[in-house]
């Protein structure tokens, strides 16, 4: 496959031939709003709202001491905080001081109607680290955003202690160039494309086959995950990231800036992923053969989230013996 095409896996491709005909029921379903009732993670004590410009970052933490934690979600389209559900008190009660934020577009935070781009996520984990965390800390990431977390970690070496990294892009996939081609694919789904589209999107059986192509048992896309991702992305505004993510502008080329990383690096993936396959990961390794690579079976896209013990005990080792080879 051609360097930065994005490959589109089985479940994926089914949803276009299912798209005409659930366009009409599913765009009929009403709109809804994230319920003001945080925390989503067991044992948050702080659940806010920070502003990012002209817009909010809505955080959660859990942890009082210790070294900064940062972990960002995925880029899919009823993503939010809610993927470290199981992790992020692990990490506290290993005395992390534990953040986990919404990026724009998702979760809690703001939605503006807006073209989404990768700079703008990447500007937004700078400046939450800058002024609410206030020290360096480590990234905790997956696929998309782990991809701006080795941007940051490039550009601004200052404020990044490590990288937690769950199968991330940027290589072989989602490296689409940043031109005037995305900003025109964007534009396409304004107006009744996009209605149509995205109508389609909501429909409970079209959310279900994004969600099978991230996790690899059927029994982990349990009613608590499919009700988080529906209600995501039926909030007024939902559906410009989405738009952004589809048209590449979202896309982050890793090529130039993951050689340039010096923070200690985990990097961890499900061995059954099938849109950002093991083999993927070759190309990480190859431009900085020091990284740690954990595989877990049993697990697609989300590894922190279907192998989560496994997962925790593999980063809060890492972390201990890293960390304190670093420390002064």
């Amino acid at each position: 496959m051609p360097e930065g095409s994005v490959r589109i896996g089985p479940m994926k491709r089914l949803l276009f031939v299912m798209l005409v005909p659930l366009t009409l029921v599913a765009a009929c379903v009403p709109a809804a709003r994230v319920p003001a009732d945080p925390p989503l993670l067991p044992g948050a004590f702080e659940a806010a709202t920070v502003p990012f410009g002209p817009y909010q970052t809505y955080y959660e933490k859990v942890g009082r001491s210790g070294y900064a934690v940062l972990m960002l979600h995925g880029i899919g389209g009823g993503s939010s905080l809610f993927q470290y559900r199981n992790n992020a008190p692990a990490l506290a009660d290993a005395a992390y001081e534990v953040y986990a934020l919404d990026l724009l577009g998702f979760g809690g935070s703001s939605r503006p109607a807006i073209r989404y781009t990768q700079d703008l996520h990447v500007a937004q984990i700078v400046d939450f680290i800058e002024t609410t965390i206030r020290e360096p800390t480590v990234l905790v990431a997956n696929g998309l955003s782990a991809a701006y977390s080795i941007r940051v970690a490039a550009e601004r070496p200052d404020l990044v202690s490590a990288l937690v990294l769950t199968v991330p892009t940027g290589y072989d996939s989602l490296a689409r160039p940043q031109n005037d081609d995305r900003v025109e694919q964007f534009e396409r789904f304004r107006g009744f494309v996009g209605d149509l589209l995205y109508g389609a999107l909501l429909g409970e059986d079209v959310q279900r086959i994004f969600l099978l192509d991230a996790y690899a048992e059927r029994s982990n896309v349990t009613e608590d995950v499919v009700r988080s991702y529906d209600r995501n992305l039926r909030v007024p505004g939902a559906r410009w990231v989405v738009f952004s993510f589809i048209s590449g502008n979202l896309d982050q080329d890793v090529s130039a800036y993951w050689p340039e990383v010096t923070q200690p690096s985990l990097i961890v993936w499900g061995e059954d992923a099938e849109t950002t396959p093991l083999e993927d990961a070759e190309a990480f390794l190859a431009a900085r053969p020091q990284t740690t690579l954990v595989t877990l079976d049993g697990a697609k896209l989300l590894p922190n989230v279907e192998r989560a013990a496994a997962f925790n005990e593999a980063t809060i080792r890492f972390l201990a013996r890293r960390l304190a080879r670093a420390a002064p």
